[in-house]
């Protein structure tokens, strides 16, 4: 390869080297935001599974604490039990006696009239019947969460679900959808319709829709999906703060590395180089000068002169090259050339 070739090829890779750095930089910082975004939708969102379990679990031993009773159903000393029980596990809100799927008492009042529950929405694998209903004995339209075994209910607020405080440097909200019906059992926002079929999902999804970006995560087991969202325009911003940490590092290596070659630029170009690419490439030429005889006017020899031409069209004089080849080392090859 002639150091022409060599100037060309370093003269790309110095460009490189400024760029390069840069532009790594610019990715790094984007990536570094981006993965530390998704991780705490990721994180909220397992906080709130975890949160789900919980209140589940209490739900759970709500039912069999209740369960133990052994007195007249619907006694003072029942309705105290009971009461009781909504006291004493703070996720539940009411608990509810039942006879052939229809409440007879609860914790608020001796003789419910609540008509009788429908099927259940679920059923989980230990046996417990879940509803998602607005039907309570305080004649108020609100959805709650019901959790029962054969003959009681507890009602469980859906806001205990995802009553968790986010860490991260950006708003975040969550909700809770049944799987089955594409029940939105809690919502610390509004959630675009547009993602609920999305739900069905056997693994977790992302997805970014009018500038909010989705994490969605099935929990088959529970029956439910989490979908947590975050707006990115705290992203964007974060973004450039990242930049401006990564940018001056991306900057200096990319000046280290240009003046590194830079160095090796210079080498290449150096007269030494030159006069070697000259000689390889066979661009000093010899020409033989004729010898006339001054009294005669006849050809009486010829001269043979080293001539090396340069770009510009001109000849470089031998004293010049010839006194470069001995200080570089170069006379054997300009020799047999």
């Amino acid at each position: 390869m002639t150091t022409r070739h060599l100037v060309s090829l370093v003269t790309g890779v110095l460009i490189l080297s400024v760029l390069f750095p840069i532009g790594l930089s610019l990715w790094l910082a984007h990536r570094q935001v981006e993965k530390r975004f998704n991780e705490e939708l990721d994180i909220f969102s397992s906080r709130v599974a975890l949160r789900t379990e919980r209140v589940s679990d209490q739900a759970k031993a709500a039912l069999t604490h209740i369960a133990s009773f052994k007195g007249e159903p619907c006694s003072s000393a029942h309705l105290l039990a009971m009461r009781r029980v909504s006291y004493s596990f703070r996720y539940v809100q009411e608990v509810l006696y039942l006879k052939n799927s229809i409440p007879v008492c609860s914790s608020l009042e001796k003789e419910s009239h609540i008509p009788a529950f429908p099927p259940p929405m679920k059923i989980t694998r230990d046996g417990y019947r879940a509803w998602f209903t607005a039907q309570n004995d305080l004649g108020i339209k609100r959805y709650m969460a019901a959790l029962g075994s054969d003959s009681y209910i507890v009602m469980i607020d859906p806001a205990s679900f995802i009553d968790v405080i986010p860490f991260g440097a950006w708003p975040i909200d969550v909700a809770i959808i049944g799987r089955e019906r594409n029940t939105v059992v809690a919502s610390s926002g509004n959630l675009d319709p547009a993602i609920l079929p999305l739900i069905h999902h056997e693994t977790p999804l992302r997805l970014e829709n009018r500038g909010i970006q989705y994490a969605i995560h099935p929990f088959p087991e529970m029956g439910i999906t989490i979908v947590s969202w975050a707006p990115t325009a705290p992203l964007e911003r974060s973004w450039y703060r990242q930049a401006f940490i990564w940018l001056p590092a991306g900057i200096v290596t990319g000046l280290l590395a240009a003046a590194f070659i830079l160095r090796i630029l210079r080498r290449l170009q150096s007269p030494r180089h030159r006069l070697q690419d000259a000689i390889d490439n066979r661009e000093i030429n010899v020409h033989y000068q004729p010898i006339v005889s001054l009294s005669s006017g006849k050809i009486v020899g010829a001269e043979a002169l080293a001539r090396w031409q340069q770009a510009d069209g001109t000849f470089l004089s031998p004293e010049i090259f010839i006194a470069l080849a001995e200080q570089s080392g170069l006379t054997g090859p300009l020799t047999r050339r």
